[in-house]
């Protein structure tokens, strides 16, 4: 029976797809079309995600089968072939009937059902690099399970725009060739249509960009310069594969459309085996491309806060795991299977689809003030929360995961080193040693002061009640460290904190800073060694800032005219916001903060708090710290309490720099941009995600950084929602950090409401480079020293000991454990430094490690195997490039 192909989903365009019709006169001769059937996967947006995924395990993988079997007494090369990525496909193996299964097994290895090598389309930019690499896992597994060879193909549909990461991940994982389909309502970056795509590790990908639609169209345009074409026929989201008299029609349409030349059906990976043979002259872009939807991630910011902890914390599980059976402590939890399923949950985070579309009827319809305060209360958005809901979880089952794993894992450490009484250990998750001030949550009595048992350093230490905090020196890279309670006094240290509340000052060896009391922001905020301001007292914007922006129709128009390319009928109710009546912007600050100073022996603080008005109608706090041992300035933002809200709006806080002329340094995901010459044009200009920490810089590459370990979202010069630019060029050097935001009116979160926090960091720079201006601060900030404590008898493994250590600061450990692909363990090394470098790695001493064999990021054997001499191993690290090692 035909399917009818419902308009519900922001993937469609009348004249697109597969009516496309085109002269013979207008089609290019081509001597051979490999057509790819797919299906465009989310994993909510059409239904809630539990029920696309029982759909896929059951109702439609059995209608593919069922084409497949129709088209048995075809040629082989005529068979029907649908193409899915991993994670669904292995939804469809573990969750199918064992009947269903044995066929889905047996149209893999027949070639009839194709595995490409991502796990589904993602928003690249909200993720961390090793979950990515994970992520390519879904496929591998499978290949590997049924004895194929891995994919050397992938695609993304819908999402307009990737992290160059893209090229970089899947080159150095073996893929050859990468296919995205755009929204066809989206702009899309100004790329051709057949390209080299260059990422910052100066790999290059095949990538295939078709703006217009998921797939391609039918027949190439008139300008296609090659003998091969590729027809991806891709249904809408979650609507399955074709039908046989469906697959029939699509393939002699195709023939139709392109006279004379050979049509077979295929995968993406014929494609490119077969155009590749004809030596094609491709443009080579080297460049980001920051996605014009990644600002619909800060619509959940607590959970995106979650996120990027757990891509670090998930591994650093693991790896501490690794470390402690080398150091002597028995498993007790199969950790790995613990991280898989935290990194699960992280992938479907990534995944593109948040929830339902209020636009297609899924649940109530766009009201604002009393009238949503009335939708919201009779229950017509129940729906469409859960559909939220589910999406949050996906973070919230991973934090439940590894939190409690990784505090009864440290616990039980700390309770095994030899030291006596009241302890504490303190680990260092990154590969360099490490100073920094830590906190303990504790009742026990720790007398007057800690001492490091095995350097027998006297440390003081701050007591409030419960919280205990003392600065901990020298913990070891990827190692640990034993404190233990004394009545020893501790070296009388003279204090460079002070503070005058009447005059509104504070300051430290480091910084001085003077608040401006009516505005409750840093009026001043001077580098002592240098002599440098920090802030630029002439700007429009204040200098540590809360403000709330809430849009104008005119606005949300103004960007929906710009922004949207084709299908303007339907795609305003998707990308603008539709039902606003004609109030005006409106932007609110608090004022007349309540400010309260505070001092101990580790920091000096000033908090402010201030109360909702008129225009803002909510409560925040802002604390301003300042510490005795560490040149950075603490900036915490907290709101409690804050109300849904339905109208567009975002909220920032805002850094206006002392810098004329002002050059920037973005830490994106892989490497650190220029923003000025390295984003692909037609991309986000306005608005994107760092992974490590921003760089403004003067003409003498000297400045100042700021970094946030919550928040990714940021725009350079002055605010960047509901906004699409072309040809934008930061020049002031402003950084506005976005808290959260709710532009995204199609399958994000539409209100945010509730209590959390943000915190923000800022350093100076004497003398640029990516990574200790950069990279190592921001790293150290997102991987802080882990703490626990215990008491009781002393245990038998060594109150310190030392982890993999590398030579050079700025080269990521961001894998260390059991080799997911196959026999022994594995490290994975990421330089991002942006530089060439001979790394020395330094394994734990009682490692059982004798070979290091390279591999890519599939665990594919490629390259010499190395000997491990005396726990350490020297390996040639290329700029922003990983390289992996199975040790045996």
């Amino acid at each position: 029976m035909k399917k009818t192909i419902l308009f519900l989903t922001l993937s469609l365009l009348p004249f697109l797809g597969n009516s496309q019709k085109k002269s013979k006169s207008d089609t290019p001769k081509v001597n051979e079309v490999i057509v790819v059937f797919k299906t465009h996967f989310d994993i909510g947006y059409t239904d809630w995600s539990d029920n696309v995924r029982y759909n896929y395990a059951n109702s439609m993988v059995t209608s593919a089968l069922n084409t497949i079997e129709q088209s048995k007494n075809l040629p082989k090369d005529q068979q029907f072939k649908w193409t899915v990525s991993g994670w669904p496909m292995k939804e469809m193996l573990l969750k199918s009937k064992p009947e269903v299964k044995i066929r889905i097994e047996k149209a893999i290895t027949d070639g009839n059902l194709f595995v490409h090598a991502l796990p589904f389309s993602m928003e690249t930019e909200a993720a961390d690099l090793e979950p990515l690499v994970q992520s390519l896992g879904y496929a591998s597994k499978i290949h590997r399970d049924l004895g194929l060879p891995l994919a050397i193909d992938a695609k993304m549909s819908d999402v307009p725009s990737h992290s160059w990461i893209m090229p970089t991940l899947l080159s150095n994982a073996g893929v050859k060739f990468l296919h995205i389909g755009c929204n066809p309502a989206s702009m899309s970056p100004k790329v051709p249509l057949l390209f080299w795509w260059e990422g910052p590790d100066k790999s290059k990908l095949m990538t295939f960009y078709f703006g217009e639609y998921y797939g391609t169209s039918p027949a190439p345009p008139k300008d296609w310069p090659h003998k091969t074409w590729l027809a991806i026929i891709q249904t809408n989201d979650n609507s399955g594969a074709q039908s046989y008299e469906e697959f029939q029609k699509e393939v002699k349409n195709i023939e139709k459309l392109n006279p004379g030349a050979k049509v077979r059906v295929g995968s993406l990976a014929d494609f490119y085996n077969t155009i590749i043979k004809e030596n094609p002259k491709l443009e080579t872009i080297k460049g980001d491309m920051p996605d014009t939807w990644i600002h619909g991630y800060m619509s959940m910011p607590r959970e995106m806060k979650s996120s990027r902890a757990l891509s670090k914390s998930s591994l650093n599980l693991e790896a501490f795991s690794t470390l402690a059976s080398i150091w002597g402590q028995k498993e007790e939890e199969p950790i790995n299977k613990i991280v898989n399923e935290s990194l699960e949950g992280i992938h479907l985070f990534d995944e593109h689809t948040f929830g339902l579309a209020m636009s297609h009827g899924h649940s109530g319809y766009w009201a604002y003030g009393n009238e949503f305060e009335k939708l919201r209360a009779k229950g017509d958005y129940d729906a469409i929360e859960y559909s939220w809901k589910e999406k949050g979880n996906h973070i919230n089952g991973s934090e439940k995961l590894i939190l409690p794993t990784f505090s009864r894992e440290l616990k039980r450490l700390a309770a095994s080193v030899k030291a006596d009484g009241n302890r504490i250990v303190v680990y260092n998750p990154l590969p360099w040693e490490r100073s920094d001030m830590v906190t303990v949550q504790t009742a026990s009595d720790f007398k007057k002061s800690l001492k490091n048992v095995v350097t027998g350093e006297i440390i003081p230490i701050i007591k409030n009640k419960n919280i205990l905090q003392f600065q901990a020196n020298a913990i070891p890279a990827m190692g640990y460290s034993t404190f233990i309670a004394t009545d020893e006094e501790a070296p009388l240290q003279k204090s460079s904190l002070s503070f005058d509340s009447e005059k509104g000052i504070m300051e430290n060896s480091f910084f001085k800073i003077t608040f401006d009391k009516q505005n409750g922001t840093i009026k001043s905020l001077i580098d002592k060694k240098s002599n440098k301001e920090m802030v630029n007292a002439n700007s429009e914007y204040k200098f540590g800032q809360y403000s709330n922006e809430r849009f104008a129709k005119t606005q949300t128009d103004k960007y929906a005219k710009d922004y949207i390319k084709a299908g303007w009928n339907w795609a305003y109710s998707e990308l603008g916001r539709i039902n606003l009546d004609d109030a005006s912007y409106k932007k609110a600050s608090g004022k007349n903060a309540e400010i309260e100073f505070s001092k101990d022996g580790l920091s000096v603080s000033a908090m402010m708090h201030f109360k909702g008005d008129a225009d803002l109608n909510h409560n925040y706090t802002m604390v301003f710290t300042l510490f005795e041992n560490k040149p950075v300035v603490e900036v915490i933002w907290s709101i409690n309490g804050k109300p849904a809200e339905a109208w567009p709006e975002g909220g920032w806080i805002s850094f206006p720099f002392n810098i004329e002329n002002a050059q920037f340094k973005l830490g994106r995901l892989g490497g650190v941009i220029d923003p000025a010459k390295d984003i692909v044009k037609g991309s986000n200009l306005d608005y994107g995600f760092i992974n490590t920490g921003i760089g403004v810089l003067d003409k003498n590459n000297q400045g100042f950084g700021v970094t946030s370990p919550d928040v990714p979202g940021v725009s350079l010069d002055r605010p960047g929602l509901w906004k699409y630019s072309t040809d934008f060029v930061p020049q002031k050097g402003n950084v506005f950090f976005n808290l959260y935001n709710n532009q995204w009116s199609t399958n994000f979160t539409e209100w945010v409401e509730g209590s959390w926090t943000a915190k923000f960091y800022l350093w100076s720079i004497d003398s640029y480079t990516d990574g200790n201006s950069i990279v190592v601060p921001s790293e150290e900030i997102r991987n802080p020293l882990m703490v626990s404590y215990a008491g009781g008898a002393a245990g038998k493994l060594e109150a310190s000991a030392k982890g993999i250590s590398v030579s050079e600061k700025g080269v990521l450990v961001t894998f260390f454990g059991k080799n997911r692909d196959g026999e022994g363990d594995l490290i994975r090394l990421w330089e991002q430094n942006g530089k060439d470098t001979d790394c020395l790695v330094t394994l734990p001493e009682g490692s059982p490690y004798k070979t290091a064999q390279f591999c890519d990021l599939r665990g594919e054997e490629k390259g010499e195997i190395l000997t491990i001499s005396n726990n350490s191993v020297k390996v040639k690290l290329k700029v922003n490039k990983p390289i992996s090692l199975i040790l045996k």
